[in-house]
């Protein structure tokens, strides 16, 4: 009942305007003094204006428009809306009707003009003023009482006047924009959203002392990991909270960016810039966009409740899958998934699946009753240091497991499985890694006379996974340190999760039954550096504050990593950022066998010494079993 009031409403505001419009039009063309020959017209073309004006807009569907969310798009239909009556109304009067009666003059063409301008000014100040007002809203004491943090917003583009937006519309909010801060001179001194241009961004300092900041937004998320990087550094040690909004890779455009603006992360300052990628993105291969692949198709994501898992669960849900099976064996966290992904994509048909890889006879279940087309496998045990005490759980999981799927997709038809790998899978000296290069192997092998394509993507560290070092260089840093290296020149390779997750679903534009596909990562980063940066983001002085303590390689861990072993070379694919590893293709016949071998050799609860012997000859002999 209400809202139809306040649609009435709306509509006699808008017959109010489209009369007072047309009957001002004569008063205006004619200085007032209307001659006798339009009189009759000036009378009763307003009438005749509130019926044409208001019809017409319905059918341009001004109506549906919410008049608190006016904005550009709306006024420019309501301009045409306007000026497609103007413009029939003049037709009417002076081609149409004149050819009838000869007497007839029509109306002038300063009428319509004037009638036009006034209506469409008229309505669209309506509903300006709409959106501009703000009812007193009753707070309760402790909201009144509570100060409101003192912001200044760097970056006076599209994306910071967004958020002034949000915060001026929301009553609630704990925020009031003070200025903004940008390097475009021309920008300097003017106002945006109301708000001024306070100076460059490197008079942050100056300025935050100056106007009591509590808290600065780097709204740019096109800036470059050293710009950020620059402002962290600028202002380590001032007493005003730094925060961002994410990178393109990251935001969320049906989310408020006020929701999306977090604490500076290690990713944004790690000094190499985030790798965007199109899924929509045509190539000149043979396969369609991964976009293509992906929408309407049925796709199965394996250990969809992990860091990586959950990711391309996330990305793959914007590509419109028709249905999007979460496999996993901890119930937390595909629960959690499966909640974040009903909230943001109501519409999208979500399948929890609780199982575990390594049981063939419940995996081949799943795939008869839902025949996935798509097959995402993130599933896998990764901590180096706990693989190495449970080797025999790291070669079930990621090796068996991994065998397992793959025999299922060749099996069911499945039309592209992708593998997870890692870098430790290169010239492997632990148990995780080794396990993971079994795993290569088993997936190449099927590649060889399936109709499955099978691609393995390939990448280093992901920043913030379970297994990376920055939760554990956090939980250090909160503890008060010490911060623990095991070699002060030991590098990795790095990536962030947005990355990670798009390479993967990116891969199936690219990727040729049987490849390896690696990402252009960049420089390796030292561990040492990263601790250090870490320290500093935490508002710390690396060494004085927080001490940093070099503790020896543990068992297993190399110094450096590389993406391509001694037998394999890699090549450009068809995407600039994506390269493919070339190598001579596993047997097809070796896996019942090697898997045989593996088992027994488990089974026989050998050494570590023993089993890893065994492992690598298993290694070999995918080469030496003729297919």
């Amino acid at each position: 009942m209400n809202k139809q009031i306040y649609r009435l409403g709306q509509i006699f505001l808008d017959s109010a305007v489209a009369f007072l419009s047309c009957y001002l039009a004569y008063l205006i063309r004619f200085e007032g003094d209307v001659p006798p020959t339009h009189q009759s017209l000036a009378l009763i073309l307003p009438w005749v204006a509130i019926i044409g004006r208001l019809g017409t807009q319905t059918v341009f569907g001004i109506y549906q428009q919410i008049w608190r969310l006016f904005a550009l798009k709306d006024s420019m239909r309501l301009l045409y809306a306007v000026k497609v009556y103007s413009i029939s109304i003049f037709i009417v009067t002076r081609l149409i009707i004149p050819q009838s009666d000869l007497s007839f003059t029509g109306i002038p063409l300063g009428i319509v003009v004037i009638d036009g301008s006034l209506c469409f000014l008229g309505m669209a100040g309506l509903r300006l003023a709409r959106r501009c007002y703000k009812p007193k809203l009753k707070v309760s004491p402790y909201q009144s009482s509570s100060k409101k943090r003192r912001v200044l917003v760097i970056g006076a583009g599209y994306s910071g006047s967004k958020i002034v937006q949000e915060i001026q519309r929301n009553p609630y909010s704990s925020l009031t924009v003070i200025g903004f801060l940008d390097d475009d001179s021309s920008k300097i001194g003017r106002k945006i959203e109301g708000i001024k241009v306070l100076g460059k961004i490197s008079e942050i300092n100056k300025l935050a002392e100056a106007y009591q900041i509590d808290e600065v937004i780097v709204a740019m998320p096109s800036a470059s990991n050293e710009k950020i990087c620059n402002i962290v550094q600028a202002t380590q040690g001032m007493p005003f909270k730094l925060k961002v909004l994410p990178g393109r890779p990251e935001i969320l455009t049906d989310t408020p960016f006020t929701n999306q603006v977090r604490d500076i992360q290690i990713q944004d300052i790690l000094g190499r810039p985030e790798v965007i990628l199109d899924f929509s993105e045509e190539f000149n291969g043979q396969f369609p966009s991964a976009y293509e692949q992906v929408f309407e198709s049925r796709v199965l994501v394996t250990g969809a409740g992990g860091t990586i898992g959950s990711e391309i669960c996330r990305q793959l849900a914007r590509l419109k899958p028709k249905t999007l099976l979460l496999l996993g064996r901890g119930e937390n966290s595909i629960f959690k998934i499966k909640q974040e992904l009903s909230r943001l994509f109501p519409e999208l048909e979500t399948v929890t699946i609780i199982a575990d890889i390594r049981h063939k006879q419940r995996m081949d279940a799943i795939f008869s009753i839902w025949q996935p087309e798509l097959v995402f496998h993130t599933a896998a045990h990764k901590h180096v240091p706990l693989m190495q005490e449970n080797p025999t759980e790291s070669l079930e999981n990621n090796v068996f497991g991994t065998g397992n799927l793959a025999q299922l997709a060749a099996k069911y038809g499945v039309k592209t499985f992708v593998m997870i790998s890692t870098d430790k899978a290169v010239n492997s000296t632990n148990f995780m890694g080794l396990s993971k290069r079994l795993a290569e192997l088993t997936v190449k092998s099927f590649s060889v006379q399936s109709e499955t394509r099978f691609l393995i993507v390939r990448f280093g560290n992901v920043l913030g996974s379970r297994g990376s070092v920055v939760p554990i260089f956090k939980e250090q840093i909160a503890r008060g340190g010490p911060v623990t290296v095991t070699h002060r020149e030991m590098t990795r390779y790095f990536m962030t999760t947005p990355e990670a997750s798009q390479l993967v679903i990116q891969s199936l534009a690219v990727g040729k039954s049987g490849q390896i596909l690696i990402l252009d990562m960049g420089e390796p980063v030292k561990i040492y550096d990263l601790a250090e940066r870490m320290i500093e983001l935490a508002g710390f002085l690396p060494g004085d504050d927080i001490s940093i303590e070099v503790v020896g390689c543990r068992p297993g861990e190399k110094l450096h990593e590389s993406l391509v072993n001694d037998s394999e070379q890699a090549f450009k694919t068809e995407h600039p950022k994506i390269m493919g590893v070339f190598e001579a293709m596993p047997s097809s016949d070796a896996w019942q066998e090697i898997k045989q071998e593996l088992k027994e050799a488990i089974d026989d609860n050998l050494s570590s010494e023993q089993l890893w012997e065994r492992a690598i000859h298993c290694q070999k002999m995918w080469y030496k079993i003729k297919s």
